[in-house]
């Protein structure tokens, strides 16, 4: 999973990675647009408009878990890029590698999950981050959302505001997607109704490589009869 950190405005930042639970930073050795794109469409922009070097967003503080990063430009995330080894690095944070991102619409990004794979659904649409309403969500909805934001697929579509309750607008309702499509905005939907509130935000639980097993099953089973 990948995040922009210290930007202006959404789609523009520091790039940050989650490796071993912990956020890093990127070196900017060999940082150039091909890279910049790999990491704008893995948060479900159509691409980057500028690469960034020389810690611009601000320096950061934990590890700096990537360098000397080389992508073709056509991988699905940056982990997938050639790189040194994890951790192994010569640079300092005055060299954190950022991006500049092209237009929002049609973004997604996850709220209010315990882990980076996990949230409540939040779509940019027409200038705003609004949710989406849980009628008709299912599983092939939500593997749209996880592919679209660089997982393999999705293992629950929770409703009913699962990750809490979103507090802007409600963008989208009544999704039909067929699980292929490369972003929500593909998929057929009804407009918004007086039906959906907050409590019916739409939330997604994603694959993750590191995690998927039994267990994250049975954590998921316990916290519906917990709540």
């Amino acid at each position: 999973m990948v995040r922009l950190v210290g930007g202006r405005r959404p789609g523009e930042g520091r790039v940050e990675i989650y490796h071993h639970g912990i956020w890093g930073t990127v070196c900017d050795d060999f940082w150039d647009i091909r890279e910049a794109d790999v990491v704008c469409r893995q948060l479900g922009f159509s691409g980057a408009s500028e690469p960034m070097r020389g810690g611009v967003f601000g320096m950061g503080n934990s590890r700096i878990h990537l360098d000397d990063v080389t992508c073709e430009g056509t991988e699905k995330v940056l982990s997938n890029c050639s790189h040194a080894p994890w951790n192994d690095h010569n640079c300092l944070h005055g060299e954190d590698a950022g991006v500049i991102c092209h237009s929002l619409e049609g973004a997604i990004r996850l709220v209010d999950g315990i882990q980076p794979n996990e949230g409540r659904v939040e779509v940019y649409l027409e200038g705003s981050w609004g949710t989406v309403c849980d009628h008709h969500w299912d599983i092939r909805d939500a593997n749209v959302v996880c592919n679209f934001l660089g997982h393999h697929k999705a293992i629950q579509a929770p409703g009913g505001a699962y990750f809490g309750r979103g507090s802007g607008p409600i963008n989208l309702n009544r999704m039909f997607c067929k699980g292929e499509e490369g972003s929500l905005l593909q998929c057929s939907h009804w407009p918004v109704d007086d039906d959906c509130t907050h409590d019916n935000d739409a939330g997604v639980i994603c694959l993750n490589s590191r995690m998927y097993s039994i267990a994250h099953e049975a954590l998921f089973r316990l916290r519906y009869y917990l709540r």
